[in-house]
């Protein structure tokens, strides 16, 4: 195997693919980790919660519904 050196402002993935630093923790990048190895909560979004007897009439990707019926 030979070892090579990745620039300092590139961290590299499990599949070997590199993300630019400028990506990580910011919107539209990759999540960072925390001291705690977790994802902090401010980069966790926040999902659209409906509670009621019927489905929301245009749901978006990562919404949740809770069917009180």
């Amino acid at each position: 195997m030979v070892a090579r050196q990745l620039a300092a402002q590139t961290v590299p993935t499990a599949g070997g693919n590199v993300v630019s630093s400028d990506k990580i923790g910011a919107a539209s990048g990759v999540a960072s980790l925390g001291t705690d190895s977790k994802v902090p909560q401010a980069q966790i979004p926040t999902p659209k919660i409906t509670v009621g007897i019927t489905a929301p009439s245009s749901p978006a990707v990562g919404d949740v519904w809770i069917d009180t019926n």
